[in-house]
């Protein structure tokens, strides 16, 4: 079983990938996009669906609900810094939650 390995200005994360895909996966979950940020929990899940930019959402998701992951085209910032993104299958009726940014007082 291989690793994903995701890099965020030094720091590596972890997951661990099926090598192959269900046939059931578009049934029993739904995919989201985005990259890997580091959460307070260790069995808690942090994916920023838009990594460059100021507006993006981030989902919290438990990792014992994570079916399948798979490896995405890395993106690439002005100051060579590369983010790179994974696709997660997160299982149907599993908690999650949706933050977004805000700025105070706007």
């Amino acid at each position: 079983m291989g690793f994903v390995k995701l890099l965020d200005e030094g720091k590596f994360f972890e997951i661990q990938k099926r090598s192959t895909r269900s046939d059931s996966l578009e049934k029993e979950s739904t995919p989201f996009c985005g990259a890997l940020r580091p959460h307070y929990n260790p069995n808690m899940i942090l994916l920023l669906t838009s990594p460059l930019e100021s507006s993006s959402e981030v989902f919290e998701f438990r990792s014992e609900d994570i079916v399948h992951a798979e490896e995405l085209s890395s993106l690439s910032k002005p100051n060579g810094v590369t983010v790179e993104q994974v696709r997660l299958w997160v299982r149907n009726g599993s908690p999650a939650m949706r933050m977004e940014p805000v700025r105070v007082g706007n």
